[in-house]
């Protein structure tokens, strides 16, 4: 699979079901830089034997579900995605069956070297001869290792720090501190210390850049609270909550928990090579359940179906945070789809026009300033 041979176009379809197509534009210099940690994919072990440095190998799942999440992307930025030897479902399976944690450590250690190798051989323009400005991207343990090199290797590091242009981590359960932008140096339970959630005050002030957006996307009934055993979204953690920020809703400067209509763009049996039999393709398991369409473009994109907003319950012990997602039911499943994990799944894609868009906006404003 490459994308050579999916097509990046996207089939607008309006509420009266008329369709167009917008075709893809990609980038012929790309100003910034995309580091893009795709989430878990991998149905078992890759490579199987977990021994020494045996590499993982590349996958049509891996591009597939980068392809998925962060396609329009290849418009904005050159993009960077490491192959990496993550937990794979069929761990997670086990870990849920005996109540363990797999070991994310191998994985991350991947992402860490391939960020080093990144940093030390591809950020410096070749022309300028300065560093380039990169966003960093993850979803679900892809969003864990994001945030764990955010930590370890951005925060806080006057030499990294001022080349982040940005970071969305969806699906990654980032807790930060509920009445200031960061932990300010000393909160450990503070997954940053001095990279800040994104946050503007209103239209008239700049989109935000070096700071992180992020959410966890559920279609709870009547908007209820989510429940303290969800997967994602509650926190136990006094001062603290999960990281939500509504990208639609910051580009257009919004308060934070305002409601606003999201840019779904959803992957299509085309982009993922689908079949009759088949029409998860490539994601055949990950998106069980999922209707995908036959459009003969690679994402269909619906304006105006679904709205999304922020919420915030505290219920005893803890709260809930959450990106809380009502409307397109036939499209993205209804009230209570996915019980605790919620839409995960689906995170990305339920607002991939907005996000796009504010990366292409933080760029311009990043590019701007340095």
């Amino acid at each position: 699979m490459s994308h050579g041979r999916v097509p990046l176009d996207v089939t607008r379809v309006e509420a009266d079901g008329r369709t167009g197509v917008e075709p893809f534009e990609p980038a012929s210099a790309p100003p910034v830089d995309c580091f893009f940690v795709y989430p878990t994919v991998n149905v078992l072990p890759n490579p199987l034997p977990q021994l020494g440095s045996l590499p993982p190998a590349r996958g049509d799942d891996q591009q597939a579900v980068t392809l998925a999440q962060a396609g329009p992307l290849l418009g904005r930025c050159r993009m960077f995605v490491p192959s990496y030897r993550q937990a794979s479902l069929a761990a997670h399976v086990v870990g849920v069956a005996t109540r363990t944690t797999p070991d994310y450590a191998l994985g991350l250690r991947d992402v860490e070297q391939a960020w080093d190798t990144y940093w030390r051989d591809y950020n410096v323009d070749p022309v300028t001869h300065r560093r380039r400005g990169v966003v960093l991207l993850g979803h679900s343990q892809g969003a864990a290792d994001v945030a764990s090199l955010i930590r370890d290797r951005v925060d806080g590091r006057p030499d990294v720090q001022p080349s982040l242009v940005s970071a969305l981590v969806l699906g990654g359960n980032v807790p930060v501190p509920i009445d200031r932008p960061a932990g300010g140096g000393a909160d450990p339970d503070a997954a940053f210390q001095y990279v800040p959630v994104c946050a503007r005050a209103s239209a008239a002030q700049p989109v935000p850049t070096g700071c992180v957006t992020g959410y966890s996307s559920y279609k709870q009934p009547g908007d209820r609270t989510l429940p303290p055993d969800s997967v994602f979204g509650v926190l136990a953690k006094p001062g603290h909550r999960i990281l939500c920020v509504n990208p639609a809703a910051l580009l257009t400067g919004a308060p934070a928990g305002a409601t606003a209509d999201l840019d779904a763009r959803l992957p299509t049996q085309r982009l993922v090579e689908g079949n009759p039999l088949l029409p998860g393709g490539h994601l055949a398991l990950l998106l069980a359940g999922t209707t995908l369409t036959t459009h003969p473009t690679g994402y269909a994109r619906y304006p105006g179906l679904v709205s999304g907003q922020c919420l915030f319950r505290e219920y005893p012990g803890g709260n809930a945070s959450w990106l809380q997602v009502r409307g397109g039911d036939a499209q993205i499943g209804g009230p209570g789809t996915g019980q605790g994990l919620g839409l995960h799944v689906k995170d990305f894609n339920l607002a991939l026009g907005d996000l796009t868009a504010l990366v292409a906006a933080q760029s311009a404003e990043w590019l701007r300033t340095h």
